[in-house]
């Protein structure tokens, strides 16, 4: 969503979720922070504190500025008592205004997006920190990465992950079988005659657990990963997401163990 620049950035909806994830049950703890992390991901937009160091901008009509090339901005962090560093996101100028630094007077600030924030936080693959002084929400950047991987799943129907053969992984069969996920390939693979057959696998890489699936298809199998994909993400399970390689690379093939649960039936003309 577009940031419109002659409106205060106030987020009303994410700060109800904030507000209600920290009352929040144990049990109800994980539907409320998916809710958070999917308004984080598509709605939001958040004050940004920047120390602008003189740099030139240009003045749009439009209310937006442009930095000179070469400008360079620096962002003030906060620091646990551990050491490590936070970039500290705030959700309105409210919220902004109870860090004690920047209390009173003028502050440079600019308004990032989560895409803004997740291309920042990948340099340093370092934490982000939302509303540190009220109620607050920290994103590693494991879960940063998980929710653009999620984000660009439903945005797109593929993740651009890819899984390299030289990136340590662990396959085995769901003890929990995604049963409604399955059957939904299955009726969208009957509907392309190219689709030879899918493995569906479960993966661990680099601790985290999604599904694999290893997809059969005449021509390059990539060109029908998001169709598939459309197919899946509607019933993927809290938490979950899928990564898709072909059967033709070489990783496909030696994950493609076992019966795939959808396998197309030769009939006559076909």
């Amino acid at each position: 969503m577009a940031v419109d620049v002659n409106r205060p950035v106030e987020n009303p909806v994410l700060k109800g979720l904030l507000s209600d994830l920290s009352k929040a049950s144990q049990e109800k703890k994980l539907d409320i922070f998916n809710k958070v992390a999917e308004e984080v991901a598509f709605n939001a937009h958040f004050l940004l504190v920047a120390d602008l160091g003189g740099a030139p901008l240009r003045h749009n009509d439009d209310g937006t500025a442009v930095f000179s090339r070469g400008a360079q901005i620096k962002f003030p962090m906060l620091t646990a008592q551990g050491g490590e560093k936070f970039l500290p996101l705030f959700t309105d100028w409210d919220e902004l205004r109870k860090w004690e630094s920047f209390s009173t007077g003028d502050v440079s600030t600019i308004v990032v997006s989560f895409d803004d924030i997740y291309a920042m936080a990948s340099k340093e693959k370092g934490p982000v920190v939302i509303n540190p002084f009220g109620d607050v929400l920290t994103l590693p950047f494991d879960m940063l990465s998980r929710i653009k991987t999620l984000k660009d799943i439903k945005m797109t129907g593929v993740s651009p992950q890819i899984v390299k053969e030289q990136t340590p992984v662990k396959l085995g069969e769901p003890a929990d079988y995604p049963r409604r996920m399955t059957d939904s390939i299955i009726a969208h693979a009957k509907r392309v005659k190219a689709i030879e057959a899918i493995w569906l696998k479960l993966m661990e890489k680099n601790g985290e657990l999604s599904y694999l699936l290893v997809v059969d298809a005449k021509g390059d199998a990539r060109q029908y990963f998001k169709g598939i994909a459309d197919a899946a993400v509607p019933f993927l399970p809290s938490g979950m997401f899928v990564d898709m390689v072909p059967y033709t690379d070489r990783f496909g093939k030696s994950a493609a163990t076992g019966d795939p649960f959808y396998r197309r039936k030769k009939g006559l003309f076909t």
